[in-house]
Parts: C-alpha cells; sequence; structure tokens
C-alpha cells in the first residue's frame, strides 16, 4: 500500500482506490545525475513553495508535508504569532468555483468553533496570488496509517485507548453540526504526547449535504451514492478506522468502487476472526457501525465509544480535562419524544415529587441512588437490537423514546420501609427504578390525547407493526409489544399451525437464567392478538425471596409481548392508578 492509497478525491468519476499522484510535470522534478546524487535541491519536487518562501508576509514555508487529490499541506511558521502552523492550499477547481468557495467559508465558520483535545484547531481561510488556502494547527506526530503500516495493529488496551479519543474528538465535531466527511486513519494523528488529533477538519461539511467528497474506500453508502451526508455517515467511517486500528487490516480491500460495493455486499469479517480474543462487545460496536442503512448505526460517536468494553463517557470528558455539559451526561440525540436535556431534569423532579408526597427521608435516600449508567442513545440501540433478536428487521417511519420512573416498585418501597436494602437494589439497577421506553410506528406517530410529545400510551398502541420496547437502565428487556397485522394473508384453505415460538429468547434479552423459571399458567392477557402463550415464574434477580413471573404471547411463531410482572405491578386497565398520601388526604378533605 503506498503513501497515497487514501486519497481524498471529490467522488464524481472517481474509480481508482489506490495508485499514485501523477507527476507534476515541473521542470526538473526527475532529474538525477549518473553518480546517483542529485546535482541541485530544485530537482526536488517542493511543490508550488518552495522552503522560505513567505506568503503574504506573515507565513514562512517550511516544507511540504503532503498532498493529494483535494489540495497540498505545508508545514509553515506564523511570523505575526511565533507558532507553527500547517497551510492546506485547495486545487485550483476549487480556487475558481464561486459558490464552492462561499460553501467552504461557511464550513470553516462552523469548523473553527470546534475545540476539543482530540481534533486539530481550524484557524482560518486566507487568499494569496489567487490560491486560497486554510491555516491549521500543526500537529508534531504520525498519521494513524503510517504507524498501522509500520507496527501491523495495537494492543487492544492502547486500542480503546485511541478509539475512545477518536469518539470523543468527532462527536465534539458533531455536536456542532459539522460532518467530517473524510475520516480514515491518514486524517487521524497521533501527537507527540500519544494523544488523538482528527485532522482536516477544514473540508467538513454541513449534515444534510450530499456533496460527494471523501475517500472512497472510507465513504459510507448513502455518501459514495450522492444522498444526503449526516453524522451517521461518519460513524461508517469510524467503523472503518476502528476496525483497522483492532485488527491492522482494512475491513475491506478493493481495486476500485465496483469491486469494493460488490465486497461490502458480500459481508465483512467480523474483527474477532482476526484478532483471537478479541471481546465480542468489540466486534459489536465495529459491526454495528457498519450497518449499511443510516438508521441501523449508533446514533453518535459517544455511543460508540460507550459501547465498547468499560465505555464511560464521562471518565473520557474528564480525562480530557473537560467539565461534562448535561448533554454529555444524558449523551443526548434528539428524538420525537422529551429530549434528554427535558426528559432527565424531568425524571428527577418527578421521582422527588414521589419521595416528597410519601413524607418518608428514607424516600429522598432512594430516588439519589436510582442507577442512570447508559446514555439514551446506547439504550436506543439496545432496544433496536431487541427487535431485531425477535425478528423484527423492518425500519421504522417514526420513533420515539424517554424515561420513566417505575412508580409502583418505588411506591411499594416507600410503604414497606425497606430501608437500607432497597437502597442497595436501586443500585444494582434490579428491580429497577427507572425504565427506558423506546416506540416505533410504521406511520407518524400523532398524540391524541392533549400531549405535544409522543409519550409511552399516546397515540395508542393500535397501527400493525408498532412497536413498544421497554429497558431497564442496564438495557435489559423488562416489557415487549408488538402489533400483528390485521389482516392475514389467506390461500382459501385453514391457516397452517404456527410455528412454535423461541421463548429462550425473551430470558436472554431480560438477561434471566430460564432454568431458574418454573412454567406457569397464563394469566395477563397480551395488548394485541396472539394465538399462543406462556408463562413463567422464578426467582426475581438479587431479591430471590421474591417471585417474578414472566408472562409471552406469539402469533404465527413470533413474539408479540412480553412482560414481566412483579408483586407491586398494577394491571391499570382493570383497576384505578394508586393514589399517594396527598391525593388521599387532599380528596377526603375536599368538601
Amino acid at each position: 500500500m503506498t503513501p497515497h492509497d487514501e486519497e481524498t478525491r471529490l467522488a464524481e468519476g472517481a474509480t481508482r482506490l489506490s495508485g499514485s499522484d501523477p507527476p507534476s510535470g515541473k521542470p526538473g522534478s526527475h532529474v538525477s545525475s549518473s553518480s546517483g546524487w542529485l546535482s541541485t535541491s530544485e530537482a526536488i519536487d517542493h511543490g508550488r513553495f518552495p522552503p522560505g518562501t513567505v506568503l503574504g508576509g506573515r507565513y514562512r514555508i517550511v516544507g511540504r508535508l503532503g498532498r493529494g487529490g483535494m489540495g497540498e499541506v505545508y508545514r509553515a511558521d506564523d511570523l505575526k504569532l511565533a507558532q507553527p502552523v500547517a497551510l492546506k492550499f485547495l486545487p485550483p477547481e476549487l480556487d475558481r468555483d464561486p459558490a464552492r468557495l462561499m460553501q467552504l467559508h461557511n464550513e470553516v465558520r462552523m469548523a473553527r468553533q470546534v475545540s476539543h483535545p482530540n481534533v486539530c484547531r481550524v484557524y482560518d481561510i486566507d487568499e494569496v496570488d489567487g490560491h486560497t488556502f486554510l491555516s491549521m494547527e500543526y500537529v508534531d506526530g504520525e498519521e494513524l496509517a503510517s504507524l498501522l503500516r509500520r507496527i501491523g495493529r495495537f494492543s487492544v488496551e492502547r486500542s480503546l485507548e485511541l478509539a475512545r479519543e477518536i469518539c470523543a474528538g468527532l462527536g465534539a465535531a458533531h455536536e456542532r453540526g459539522v460532518v467530517h466527511r473524510d475520516l480514515k486513519p491518514a486524517n487521524v494523528m497521533i501527537d507527540g504526547t500519544g494523544r488523538v488529533r482528527i485532522t482536516d477538519f477544514g473540508l467538513a461539511g454541513v449534515a444534510g449535504e450530499s456533496l460527494r467528497a471523501g475517500t472512497p474506500a472510507y465513504m459510507a453508502p448513502e455518501q459514495l451514492a450522492g444522498a444526503e451526508v449526516t453524522a451517521r455517515s461518519d460513524i461508517y467511517a469510524l467503523g472503518l478506522v476502528l476496525y483497522e486500528l483492532f485488527t491492522g487490516q482494512r475491513a475491506v480491500e478493493a481495486r476500485n468502487v465496483a469491486e469494493l460495493l460488490r465486497k461490502r455486499e458480500e459481508g465483512v469479517v467480523p474483527p474477532s476472526q482476526l484478532v483471537r480474543d478479541l471481546d465480542p462487545a468489540i466486534d459489536r460496536a465495529i459491526l454495528r457501525c457498519l450497518e449499511h442503512d443510516p438508521r441501523d448505526r449508533p446514533a453518535s460517536a459517544l455511543a460508540v465509544s460507550a459501547a465498547l468494553p468499560g465505555g464511560d463517557p464521562l471518565a473520557a470528558a474528564l480525562a480530557a480535562g473537560e467539565t461534562p455539559s448535561p448533554e454529555m451526561v444524558a449523551a443526548a440525540g434528539e428524538t420525537s419524544a422529551l429530549a434528554p436535556r427535558t426528559a432527565i431534569p424531568g425524571l428527577v423532579v418527578t421521582l422527588l415529587f414521589l419521595a416528597a408526597v410519601a413524607a418518608l427521608t428514607e424516600s429522598a435516600l432512594i430516588t439519589s441512588r436510582l442507577p442512570l449508567e447508559k446514555s439514551p442513545d446506547v439504550l436506543e440501540d439496545r432496544a433496536r437490537d431487541v427487535a431485531r433478536s425477535l425478528g423484527y428487521t423492518d425500519h421504522p417511519a417514526d420513533i420515539a423514546s424517554g424515561f420513566e420512573a417505575a412508580g409502583d416498585y418505588l411506591r411499594y418501597a416507600v410503604e414497606k420501609g425497606e430501608g437500607a436494602a432497597v437502597r442497595d437494589r436501586l443500585r444494582g439497577g434490579r428491580p429497577p427504578g427507572v425504565l427506558f421506553w423506546y416506540r416505533s410506528s410504521p406511520r407518524q406517530m400523532v398524540p391524541t390525547g392533549g400531549n405535544e410529545k409522543v409519550t409511552m400510551t399516546d397515540p395508542p398502541f393500535t397501527v400493525t407493526d408498532m412497536r413498544t420496547i421497554v429497558l431497564d437502565s442496564e438495557g435489559r428487556l423488562v416489557e415487549f409489544h408488538a402489533v400483528p397485522p390485521q389482516l392475514e394473508e389467506s390461500s382459501g384453505t385453514s391457516p397452517p399451525a404456527s410455528p412454535a415460538p423461541n421463548w429462550a429468547s425473551v430470558f436472554a434479552l431480560a438477561g434471566l437464567n430460564q432454568s431458574d423459571f418454573q412454567a406457569a399458567t397464563p394469566q395477563w392477557t397480551p395488548r394485541s392478538y396472539a394465538d399462543q402463550r406462556a408463562a413463567w415464574e422464578g426467582p426475581m434477580p438479587g431479591w430471590p425471596e421474591q417471585k417474578v413471573r414472566l408472562e409471552t404471547a406469539a402469533h404465527r411463531g413470533r413474539i408479540v409481548s412480553f412482560q414481566t410482572i412483579n408483586p407491586w405491578t398494577q394491571p391499570r386497565q382493570m383497576r384505578e392508578a394508586p393514589r399517594s398520601r396527598t391525593q388521599r388526604v387532599s380528596q377526603s378533605s375536599s368538601p
């Protein structure tokens, strides 16, 4: 592989994935003497600007660092500020395009707002003798691509460190609305201190743009097709970079775009097949990034980081010397339900309200220990995994998600006055005090009950292929509901017998050992029609003296309902919801 194999270019007409740059055509660029020594330093191709050239009275060229399809990069000294910089000169075709130049100014205006320890800063855009260039932070280090060529691959521990820093830098850009569009090992530097620095944000774009620019080998499918480019397009490239980081090999080797597309369709070899004893979580995180459909990829770079073994975004931010923002605490991504910025404080207020109306000091101690260790993005990805595991692979038209307090359990805990034992259980997340819900629908969900946002129950659960998934704070399945087809296909004869459902799958998704449970008679009816039902009872994890009941149902062999029934679970369709002590007192004192 040559240094030019990963050349950045405009994708239109680009069919080669490898090769060297054509000769520059400069006189003397290939001159040598019969003795094997250059007769003059002018025989060296220094690019457009030889060392010592002063540009605009400010930048003195030290030397050319590299060149590619999208321009040349020079090391220079900023004589005004007395610091080293990197200058990137654009190709002539971009210099002459007024629309592209205006767009470039807007992109740089945004990119220079990205300030993060793992991102190379973009300073300014300027022009000298009709040549447009970007001034950027000079990073004294080595490209990840070069390092991988030299050493093959890093240790898993070091790879995890570098992967988290790449995710942190990319996430910082995405928070500012900047899509890199050309993430690859050649644009990831490891500086002199060993820290990752993502470079080339100067040619980044805004989310939603469809300009086909980048390196074909690292472009997401939608980017290659000239469709809308979003942050999830960068996530695809991130998956390819992480693949090389952990294995030392490219996910796909191809000589041209046609071969690249064919091999991608055939599927990528899981990293664990190349590296012995690689943690399965690394496999899952990388392969999720490489999903063909952007909607199936992780929602953010922060979600990728959190999905890696030992993922802790807050610790990563603190290690970088940053004060974690509320958005980072929630790893917030926009949804069609309440945004985490609103939902998380609202949840805390709700829990505190439950504690206040109970008028017990113990409850305040309980709510202060509710675990919220996984971000909404990670839980949303987990919910999609649950749906796929149960055979639901369609892509919904609308989704919504949010948090909800496990009110029945909190009331039960307060009334029983379990004290320290309840606090310990809440700290472990079993039984869960906080639930994450995720809804999907084949059509747009429009609330009908006076709510401004979609909730767990509004709009009603009535449309075929609607799904509701409820997880605990660790991503374990608590509930699952799906609406079966309203009209079944008929061949004019009696319908065939339904295949046996894979009941064992729900035990695995709920993090339960099926051997601990005994079959029981179903009691709780599913929300939608089902032709098969089953139930089990067994000890509650972390609280074996309590019994937990699992109720499941299926339609034509596919699970459409799963419910975890605890001793405190209320049948709300049959009984009035429990009232708080304050409500009972206020209502009894009313005239």
